[in-house]
Formats: C-alpha cells, structure tokens, sequence
C-alpha cells in the first residue's frame, strides 16, 4: 500500500527557493575562479544535494519514483559538471519538486482537474 505523501507548503516551498537561487549564485560566482573555483563548485554541488535531499525527506517527499529521482538527480548531476554548473539546474530541480508534490492540490481546484490528475498519474 502507497503512502499518502505531503505537500510542500507555500513558505517552506518559498524558503526552499530561495536557498537553491542562493546556492547557484554562489556557485557561479565561485566558479569563475580558474580551477580552485570548479573544484570548490563541485563540493558545493554535493553541500546542496545533501542539503535539499534531507530537507525534501523531513517533509515527507519521497525519491523512489524514477520520474522525481530523475528530476533530483539530473539537478545535481548537471551542477556538478565544471563550467555547466553556472546555469541555475539545481533551481529548476527544486522548482520542479515543489511543483510535483502541489499538483495534486490545485488540479482538484479546477473544474476538470481530477481526470487530468488521474490521466496523468502513473499506475
């Protein structure tokens, strides 16, 4: 039997929003240091993987669906590519996240919006 998961509420989704934009803006930043920037890009990949994994898991976000273990991972996989990294990829992960574990909520505040959520569901 599946776990009803949790929304991510609209501030903590904010916070969390704000944290990736800062994370990818120092990473930029960092990452115009010849070398020493992209080794220290790399760590700062990982220090917010960790960081947005466990935050994702203390609001009861689960990653054992392939299309959000996808989303995640591909995130912090394209952030750890030296050069690449300065595209804000973990922001749009997060985003994308955040916007999975809403949809159920405001599809079935529009007219219509359960049989789109059905369609769309995975059985």
């Amino acid at each position: 039997m599946e776990k009803e998961e949790q929304e991510i509420k609209k501030v903590t989704g904010a916070f969390m929003m704000i944290v990736a934009i800062i994370f990818d803006a120092v990473q930029a930043l960092v990452n115009l240091i010849p070398i020493v920037g992209q080794v220290l890009s790399f760590f700062i990949s990982i220090f917010s993987f960790l960081t947005f994994y466990v935050w994702f898991k203390m609001n009861g976000i689960s990653f054992t669906k392939p299309k959000r273990a996808l989303k995640f991972g591909g995130g912090i996989l394209f952030e750890a590519i030296p050069i690449l990294n300065i595209l804000p990829a973990l922001t749009l992960s997060v985003f994308m996240m955040i916007s999975e574990t809403r949809m159920k909520k405001v599809l079935s505040q529009v007219p219509g919006g359960d049989k789109v959520a059905k369609a769309i569901q995975p059985k």
